[in-house]
């Protein structure tokens, strides 16, 4: 009995080892039976939800327990404590479904909206990153003309808001313009990243 316990506790510990992040995502697939795969464990069998970080926007394989019920669009805390999760495996943006890449967009708009203030900050603290290139012309559709506007928006004070952004540069829809740029990031097509990091999205 006491061996019985002991493994218990050891399998207890593997299972936290997996949380190598922790903080809030978001679903963007789901399988209730888990994914199709020929030489199957018991926990495979278990319902499995692909999820996005709030953060980085890391990809993560969330193993959930039976009872677990989980719709896209959901948001699922990654901890150790969240008794909904049995095992969290990394994941890389290129291993992800076609209906997975097809909700993503609209993902990472809704946490763009969501966490605006993380955003906006972006344009009060961004800096040149050459002596002809700022890290604000890297967003699309910003070139030299946008960049002095925002500058000197900037210089007088700064943003506050999305809406106190549109309202003072005359740049409309900036959640569409980080969006853009993260999706960008994402596919790995870009030479610097401001909001993802390309070692944990395609190694």
């Amino acid at each position: 009995m006491k061996r019985v316990d002991q493994q218990r506790k050891r399998k207890k510990k593997k299972v936290k080892s997996h949380f190598v992040y922790k903080g809030e995502s978001v679903v963007i697939d789901f399988y209730a039976y888990g994914k199709s795969l020929s030489h199957r464990r018991s926990e495979d069998y278990n319902p499995l939800a692909v999820v996005v970080t709030v953060e980085w926007f890391q990809f993560f394989d969330v193993i959930l327990i039976n009872r677990s019920k989980i719709s896209i669009g959901d948001h699922l805390l990654l901890s150790s404590t969240n008794k909904s999760i049995l095992r969290l495996n990394k994941l890389h943006y290129n291993q992800l479904s076609s209906s997975a890449l097809e909700i993503l967009p609209v993902i990472v708009k809704e946490i763009v909206t969501t966490f605006e203030s993380r955003y906006v900050a972006f344009f009060n603290r961004a800096q040149p990153l050459t002596t002809q290139m700022h890290q604000i012309q890297l967003l699309p559709g910003i070139g030299q003309k946008r960049l002095w506007s925002i500058l000197k928006a900037r210089k007088n004070d700064l943003f506050s808001s999305f809406s106190d952004f549109t309202k003072r540069t005359g740049i409309s829809d900036p959640i569409s313009i980080f969006t853009n740029r993260i999706l960008l990031e994402l596919e790995g097509v870009s030479k610097y990243y401001l909001f993802t990091k390309k070692s944990l999205q395609h190694d």
